[in-house]
């Protein structure tokens, strides 16, 4: 019994072990359920993950990221922005509100953690009216289109500052991430996006302890998780409406430094906008990992230089540094990274210090990553007699100097032409005088000499 136990044992493993790879290889890639997702690193933009990323989707209020993007760039934190009566009353009854007051003044850094933290719509309101040129929100939108312009963005037109629902308001998961991803470059946007708590300060209507503490809780809820896989989180902003369902665009940090961004939109309810969110950023941390490909000053090659000085060689080195996300999977990543390097032949003196001498191009999976440039690690002179013999080429190949040797030569010629010309001339001359100067009539028909 017990042999065949041991058996049976023995078959179960190595079943186990053919199929083991097959269930990591089937679980590997995110499977949301989410309609739209994507995953992407924070510091190269690498897409890791998606699904759906270019459909045009409702944003909700992940759209305040982008307001906050612009009004960072126009106006200080200290600037005082009061409350419109449009501001107030064109947000409608079931979007999130502060409850700030027509004619009620707060200043930008307030609004922003209004904006950001709480999600409260009449705060974009007021910092759009206050930012924009003329004071309106339509303006404020131009702002956003031209940003989105800028950035890039395919999938984007903003028609309002907090995400209010309308046909013509509409963005991607992958515009998302490029924003957010643009917005957390702002060390003061990070920071606000990475708190749950703060303070309003008294106001020109009310005093600080008449602010209701229910305006002042946080909505990204994904600020509380833990992991093994991940050691902050550090962002960003949720987003609901009925058409849109639950987004949240969020943001992680690692031990070593490799920070993601997940957008997740489309969301069927709370609890699982934030484990697919959390599923999604743990799936890049899992699987992929900062890889330093090159490092400056790194031996690359020692190579003849022609005319150098005592023959000697030059050593090519690295001239930057470069890192790319790329798989923990040892064989994933020597599988799909290629490199090429090419110089720039032939070497020839002189050579001065940092002089670029070829390049190493990077490919991963068939796509070109990154390049780095190859330079001379020190400078080469060229020897005496390859200057002259140089300069003696140059002026001879020079234009001008042949020009002007073959106008020398014509001139020579003209001259030498000239020359016979007049010696013919001179000689005609001399017989005609000899002829009416020496000859003597014979008398008889004929001259006597």
């Amino acid at each position: 019994m017990a042999k065949k136990f041991g058996i049976f044992l023995f078959i179960a493993l190595i079943i186990l072990t053919f199929l083991s790879p097959i269930t990591a290889l089937a679980e590997s890639y995110p499977q949301l359920s989410a309609e739209a997702y994507i995953l992407i690193d924070m510091k190269t933009g690498q897409v890791l993950a998606e699904k759906n990323p270019d459909a045009k989707r409702s944003p909700a209020s992940t759209t305040k990221i982008m307001t906050a993007l612009i009004a960072l760039e126009r106006a200080d934190l200290d600037q005082e922005m009061t409350a419109s009566e449009y501001a107030i009353k064109s947000i409608q009854y079931d979007y999130v509100t502060a409850g700030i007051k027509i004619g009620e003044t707060l200043k930008f850094k307030d609004l922003l953690d209004l904006m950001m933290i709480t999600s409260a719509n009449e705060a974009s309101n007021i910092i759009a009216e206050n930012v924009a040129e003329d004071g309106s929100m339509q303006t404020f939108a131009r702002y956003m289109n031209e940003k989105a312009s800028e950035l890039g963005l395919k999938n984007t037109h903003f028609v309002n500052p907090n995400g209010t629902e309308d046909e013509n308001h509409y963005s991607s998961a992958r515009d998302l991430a490029i924003i957010a991803r643009e917005a957390m470059k702002n060390d003061i946007f990070r920071e606000v996006v990475g708190r749950k708590e703060y303070d309003l300060p008294a106001t020109n209507m009310r005093k600080k302890e008449e602010w209701k503490l229910g305006h002042l809780s946080y909505t990204n809820q994904l600020l509380n998780s833990r992991s093994s896989y991940y050691s902050q989180v550090t962002g960003i902003k949720t987003g609901y409406t009925d058409k849109a369902g639950k987004c949240l665009v969020s943001s992680a940090i690692n031990p070593e430094g490799m920070e993601l961004i997940a957008v997740v939109l489309g969301a069927k309810n709370d609890q699982v906008l934030y484990s697919e969110s959390q599923s999604l950023l743990e799936y890049g941390f899992k699987n992929f990992t900062i890889r330093q490909l090159a490092k400056k000053g790194e031996y690359v090659d020692r190579v003849e230089v022609e005319d150098a000085v005592d023959g000697k060689k030059a050593e090519i080195i690295t001239n930057n540094d470069f890192e790319w996300i790329l798989p923990l999977d040892e064989n994933e990543m020597k599988e799909k990274l290629e490199t090429l390097t090419t110089f720039d032949q032939p070497f020839k003196a002189p050579i001065e210090t940092g002089q670029i001498l070829g390049r190493t191009v990077y490919k991963y999976d068939g796509k070109e990553i990154g390049t780095i440039e190859l330079v001379a690690k020190e400078s080469i002179e060229k020897t005496t007699f390859a200057i002259i013999r140089d300069k003696y080429r140059e002026i001879v190949s020079n234009q001008r100097f042949i020009f002007g040797l073959k106008a020398a030569g014509v001139c020579v010629v003209v001259i030498l032409i000239l020359g016979n010309i007049l010696r013919i001339i001179n000689r005609k001359r001399g017989r005609r005088r000899r002829y009416n100067y020496s000859g003597k009539y014979s008398g008889k028909g004929r001259y006597r000499f």
